[in-house]
């Protein structure tokens, strides 16, 4: 029932994500803002850390996956990235004490180290002619201020499902006795 769980939440926060590109850019004086949340990439993030490192590769995995058929531009982009976050994550949890801020810090620094990777191929590639600068300030810094919004409803969703029963228990208490 998690795995179901987790594999449905998963598929919302790719909606929400994808969802984004019919907001985005928004017109802000005079500039075009780019505001791109990466929530399956928190929520996998935070799988890896409150469930299980194994299911949250998977999660990443199966998500990325999905994720460059869908979008269709470089296959393996968002699965490699998605994967390298996760183990990055546990890198960065062998140093680091887990409480919510620090967790926080990762997750978001992850979230736009994921979100510069895809940039940096994508530029690289010619796919996108975004000035360094204007990624920086336009993109970047609005998505990350997005995903720390984003972060906390996540991190509430993450910790109910890491309390939900793997399956459905059988009670020794007879009800008739």
């Amino acid at each position: 029932m998690k795995a179901i769980a987790m594999f449905v939440v998963a598929f919302i926060a790719m909606y929400i994500d994808m969802s984004f590109a019919n907001f985005s850019p928004v017109h802000m004086f005079g500039l075009d803002v780019y505001f791109v949340p990466r929530v399956l990439l928190i929520f996998v993030l935070l799988v890896s850390i409150y469930i299980s490192q194994r299911m949250g590769i998977f999660i990443a995995g199966v998500s990325g996956l999905m994720l460059d058929i869908y979008i269709g531009s470089i296959y393996g982009i968002h699965t490699f990235g998605l994967i390298a976050s996760v183990v990055f994550m546990h890198a960065a949890f062998r140093v680091f004490y887990k409480d919510f801020i620090a967790l926080a810090f990762v997750v978001l620094v992850l979230s736009f180290l994921y979100d510069l990777y895809v940039y940096v191929i994508y530029r690289v590639l010619a796919i996108t002619t975004m000035p360094v600068f204007d990624y920086l300030a336009l993109r970047a810094t609005p998505s990350l201020l997005v995903n720390a919004i984003f972060f906390t409803g996540i991190f509430f969703i993450v910790l109910r499902l890491s309390k939900l029963k793997e399956g459905l228990q059988v009670s020794d208490k007879n009800p008739t006795n």
